[in-house]
């Protein structure tokens, strides 16, 4: 497991973490925030963000080199599923 300070939501951020070649990504909120649905919302926009990048990375490879990347990810409001 590695952790790399960045912008999610940054190509730039996601090529240096090298995500297209992850088996997984574990997104962590912070409990401590103070608008809740906001974190969560920024959360679910992250992973969207992550999902597209690796789709856009892997679109033009042979179809046994495709994988997909499995997302865990933490909310808080247990509504924002």
């Amino acid at each position: 497991m590695h952790y790399l300070a960045g912008d999610p939501l940054v190509s730039d951020s996601l090529d240096r973490a090298k995500a297209h070649l992850a088996e997984a990504c574990i997104l962590l909120t912070n409990k401590n925030s103070t608008n809740s649905s906001e974190e969560d919302y920024r959360n679910i926009l992250i992973a969207l963000s992550i999902k597209k990048y690796v789709y856009d990375e892997m679109r033009f490879q042979n179809d046994e080199e495709k994988q997909n990347i499995r997302l865990c990810m933490q909310l808080i409001k247990p509504e924002s599923k």
